[in-house]
């Protein structure tokens, strides 16, 4: 009775995708031109372990990393998970960024986050003061395990933006599948992010649309030498404003509970290129402890952009820390 229950569930979370996806998402929003989308804070998924493996993280995300790549991934936290991060970003634009994480029960798994977009006063170079800007960007995510492999999640979103005097908010969601244990051992997952009704500056405007993504991902997991853990995946991912992109990324955890390392390449465009500075490799490792049965890491990741003549380094920096006994609901 289970078996069909799980069966007919997970029916119905393909069917919403589905759904979704084709309701939400026109044929003539997913051709939109480069640079036709607002709010492009949302084009920059926050984490430094997916960060590190080139965003391959919507079939592989199993922490609170994976509220930012498909919030179905969230439902495999054991107890509870807090992580701080600080992305040192392009032009002195800096990331800072909160998530916590928590199961709930023997199946469910509630998580919030919140990022903060800061940089550099705006020099309008007109005799006007600069111009400040700033993003406030916060989420709560919700997964549920409909099966031994099977999760479904969904997340409610929030973002604030101030230009000068100017302010706009908008309202948004995600929604995401993983399936494990399919044949050959791999791991499938698909998101629908960023799906809301756009945001303006000014009321009397038509709103511009959000930067809506669809993604898909492939991934594998093996255990070398009984305790040596290694995963792997491609994803494929399709912005609404711009031409299908690819990552392919790995990780190997060469001393267990203490050392791993990461790594990545992203292709910009399966098509036509856009001439974007982001097709380029990542680096990334995680040195990580265990005190009183609860893990603290660091998670660093390295991502350069090349601009043809110049690049310009990127840098994740991430403490995660992992307490095992402890479950706030």
């Amino acid at each position: 009775m289970k078996s069909l229950l799980n069966f007919f569930s997970t029916r119905m979370v393909l069917s919403i995708l589905v759904i979704l996806f084709l309701g939400s998402s026109p044929l003539p929003v997913m051709g939109q031109s480069v640079g036709t989308t607002t709010a492009d804070i949302l084009k920059i998924n926050q984490g430094v372990r997916p960060a590190a493996m080139a965003g391959v993280y919507t079939a592989l995300g199993d922490d609170a990393y994976a509220v930012e790549y498909n919030p179905a991934g969230i439902a495999k936290v054991q107890a509870s998970q807090l992580i701080l991060t600080h992305l040192d970003s392009l032009a002195d634009i800096s990331y800072e960024y909160l998530t916590f994480a928590t199961a709930w029960g023997a199946e469910n798994a509630l998580a919030v986050a919140f990022t903060y977009r800061h940089m550099p006063p705006i020099d309008n170079q007109n005799g006007n003061p600069p111009a400040n800007s700033q993003d406030l960007l916060g989420s709560l995510s919700y997964a549920r395990k409909l099966g031994d492999n099977i999760r479904v999640g969904l997340s409610l979103k929030y973002l604030q933006t101030t230009l000068a005097q100017y302010n706009a908010g908008a309202i948004m969601g995600d929604v995401g599948i993983q399936m494990d244990r399919l044949p050959l051992g791999i791991k499938a997952g698909l998101a629908v992010q960023n799906v809301g009704q756009g945001m303006t500056f000014n009321p009397a405007s038509s709103a511009d649309p959000l930067p809506m993504f669809i993604r898909f991902g492939l991934g594998i997991h093996q255990v070398f030498e009984g305790q040596r853990d290694f995963n792997a995946g491609l994803e494929v991912f399709k912005p609404s404003d711009q031409d299908i992109k690819m990552g392919i990324g790995a990780e190997a955890w060469l001393f267990p509970n203490l050392f791993s390392v990461r790594g990545g390449f992203k292709f910009e465009s399966l098509g036509q290129s856009t001439g974007n500075v982001f097709n380029n490799y990542t680096l990334g490792c995680t040195l990580t402890r265990q005190f009183d049965g609860d893990d603290f890491s660091v998670d660093i990741a390295y991502d350069p952009a090349d601009f043809g003549t110049t690049s310009q380094d990127t840098f994740f920096f991430g403490l995660n820390l992992k307490f095992n006994q402890l479950r706030i609901l």
